[in-house]
Parts: C-alpha cells; sequence; structure tokens
C-alpha cells in the first residue's frame, strides 16, 4: 500500500501575520455602519481569538484574549472588562480541547464556534444585566450563528498566505 504524501505543507505562522489579523479586526469593527447591519455583524475579535486559540495555541491564549478583550471593551465604550472576561472564559473553553477541535472538519468546527460565539455572547449579557442594564433582546444571539457560518471561509482565507506546494 503506498504512503499517502501531503500535496502540499503549511508554512509556519509568523507572529507579525497574527497580530495583523488583530489589528485589522479592531479596525474593521470601529468602521461605523448603519444601525441595522450591526445587528448580524459577528464579533470579529472573538472569532479571531477563536481561530487563533485552535490553530496556534502556543502564540494566542488566554492572556492575549483577556489583553484583546481590553482593547475591544476600549474601543466600544462599553462597560470595562466584559469582552476581557468573555474572551478569556471562551479562550480556556477553546484552549481546553483543542486537541480535539483540530481533528474535527470545518463543519464539526463551525458548531463548537458556534456554541463558544454563543457563550461570549450569553457572558457579556449577563455582566451587562449583573450591572442594571436591561436584556438586549433575542437579536442580539444572531451574530454568533453569522460567525458560525463564516468559520469555512475565515479558516480558508487564514490559511491562504501560508500555503505552499510539495513537489
Amino acid at each position: 500500500m503506498p504512503s499517502e504524501r501531503p500535496k502540499e505543507l503549511l508554512k509556519p505562522v509568523k507572529r507579525r501575520f497574527i497580530l495583523l489579523s488583530f489589528v485589522l479586526a479592531i479596525l474593521i469593527e470601529l468602521i461605523p455602519l448603519p444601525h441595522g447591519s450591526i445587528r448580524w455583524l459577528p464579533d470579529l475579535t472573538g472569532l479571531l481569538i477563536l481561530y487563533w486559540v485552535i490553530n496556534q495555541p502556543r502564540r494566542v491564549n488566554i492572556g492575549i484574549a483577556f489583553s484583546l478583550g481590553l482593547i475591544a471593551d476600549i474601543s466600544t465604550a462599553g462597560l470595562f472588562g466584559q469582552h476581557a472576561l468573555a474572551y478569556s472564559i471562551t479562550a480556556y473553553l477553546a484552549l481546553s480541547r483543542q486537541r480535539q477541535l483540530v481533528m474535527f472538519n470545518l463543519g464539526q468546527q463551525a458548531l463548537v464556534v458556534l456554541g463558544l460565539l454563543l457563550s461570549n455572547q450569553i457572558i457579556m449579557v449577563v455582566v451587562r444585566m449583573l450591572t442594571g442594564s436591561a436584556f438586549v433582546g433575542w437579536g442580539y444571539f444572531l451574530p454568533p450563528l453569522v460567525g458560525a457560518l463564516l468559520w469555512p471561509l475565515l479558516t480558508k482565507l487564514m490559511l491562504l498566505p501560508y500555503h505552499r506546494v510539495v513537489t
């Protein structure tokens, strides 16, 4: 039985690329959009944190997620610490099952990402409600669904710079 050789290998991921992806995600979230479109857009920073935690757990971890959460809190002028708490917990949950997640196909990963993004939103809603804010409504839980649908596209897009063909 002949051994199957991979048709392509991935080059190592550079720290600059990871940093650039986070900077772009935060800048995209700062773009002013019409009021109705914000209701369905996923949290790009949270989605990228999950991507890098699953695929590069030694480079992106809970501390990075917490720091990016503080930056997200500052950039959105929201309750200070809510994104940091939510990102840290979801990064921990992803890291605790990281070895299993990399073995899943993109559809299975998308379902797990849906659960993680939903838990991220639930944490933020609970924090807001504990500080006296009213419930924001069920429409607040639509962006995790869009994020899970975008997961396969995000994965393919993030891998494009790192393909090299083996001959």
